[in-house]
């Protein structure tokens, strides 16, 4: 029960499509499933999945609007979130009663406004580093006293919560995010070659950022070691492909900031917007690397294992959970953070070694195929829910 964007995932979000693959994946004999989130226009009901649309208030409406746009460090922020999981938790905490497992996504104060029936399991799944917020400490152990099972989605996570909680510690489990192998794949399975593609010009080198354009992404970092690398090669091409927010994401300041930033390269940098994922996969085959340059400690990185799966490495700032998913020089280069000589010159050591290159995105794509894949996860998933029973 994602609280921001609808499921199914129409309007994109990583939380959101975990959501989908997951609930077609489990086993439908075992579990009667139902979620919870944002309208996505497409709900309906089927013999085992049903879509619940809590529809936006126009409070909730306006204080988003107001938190998307401030800046990340703006501590008012918290004050816009509290009011959209207040609204948005009473509505789903009123539907709850009769279910035997609660499953929330990465919205930890949701529990607070339920009431736990005899016999009902809490499972809470952590995709980002929430739970160490020294401000909401005091809700969060409430909060964690109630719940059954904690999963995080990276070791980084846990060891975050475990400092924060110790006493829960027994709570706390590590479940690995996972893509599709047979979604994202090479460019010669896609036949890319065969597809139309705007952004991709004949010849050159092609450079790809996925995700939010907001300051903690590092995106701004990127452009400045993009001119350094362009300075050198006019033919070289970077693909920017996100919003400050997903799928009908207002433009803000910092979005309009990092266009005024690539205006001196505007031959070679290209904004495509929001870009679905059955039009990522192309770009991600399509190209020659794909850049991560966060500047945060990040919570795991899906966009990681997408460019792997579809056989393309990767050159990310190495900061929170990067390292549990890239092994320097095997499958990606891992460089010091917001640095951009540092991620310039690894881009480059890429660019320039077309051996090496294609020895890393043919073991980026393994390690996808060994590791990170749905069915180990699901088999992960369920041996948790099943303590349920």
């Amino acid at each position: 029960m994602p609280e921001l964007l609808p499921v199914p995932a129409v309007k994109g979000g990583a939380v959101e499509h975990w959501v989908e693959e997951a609930i077609h994946r489990l086993d439908h004999k075992k579990y009667e499933i139902t979620v919870f989130s944002r309208p996505s226009g497409l709900e309906s009901v089927n013999a085992n999945i049903r879509f619940q649309g809590i529809p936006w208030t126009v409070m909730e409406s306006l204080f988003l609007k107001w938190k998307n746009g401030m800046s990340w460090k703006n501590p008012l922020r918290y004050l816009a979130k509290f009011q959209n999981v207040l609204s948005y938790g009473n509505r789903v905490a009123a539907s709850i009663k009769n279910f035997d497992i609660v499953y929330v996504h990465n919205e930890p104060n949701l529990f607070l406004l339920m009431q736990k029936k005899a016999g009902q399991y809490f499972v809470l799944h952590m995709h980002n580093d929430h739970l160490s917020s020294r401000l909401f400490r005091p809700f969060y152990r409430k909060m964690l006293a109630k719940v059954d099972e904690v999963i995080c989605v990276s070791e980084y996570i846990k060891r975050r919560a475990i400092l924060a909680f110790p006493e829960f510690k027994h709570k706390f489990s590590v479940i690995l995010n996972a893509t599709d192998p047979e979604f994202f794949q090479p460019a010669a399975q896609l036949e890319v070659n065969a597809q139309p593609m705007p952004y991709i010009k004949p010849g050159a080198k092609h450079i790809l950022y996925v995700g939010r354009l907001t300051e903690v992404k590092g995106v701004e970092v990127l452009i400045k070691a993009f001119g350094h690398l362009y300075k050198q090669d006019p033919s070289l091409q970077l693909i920017i492909a996100g919003t400050s927010f997903f799928a009908d994401a207002e433009k803000t300041p910092y979005v309009q900031h990092l266009a005024d930033l690539a205006a001196p390269y505007k031959d070679g940098i290209q904004f495509t917007g929001f870009l679905p994922h059955d039009q990522l996969k192309y770009l991600y085959a399509a190209t020659d690397v794909l850049a991560f340059p966060s500047i945060w400690n990040e919570p795991f990185g899906l966009v990681i294992l997408e460019s792997m799966a579809a056989g393309t490495c990767v050159v990310a700032s190495d900061v929170g959970a990067v390292a549990e998913i890239i092994k320097h020089q095997e499958n990606g280069l891992l460089v010091e953070v917001n640095n951009h000589i540092a991620l310039a010159n690894a881009i480059q050591e890429v660019l320039g070694n077309t051996e090496k290159r294609e020895a890393m995105n043919k073991r980026a794509r393994e390690i996808v195929l060994e590791k990170f894949n749905w069915g180990r996860l699901i088999a992960e998933l369920d041996m948790i829910l099943g303590k349920a029973a």
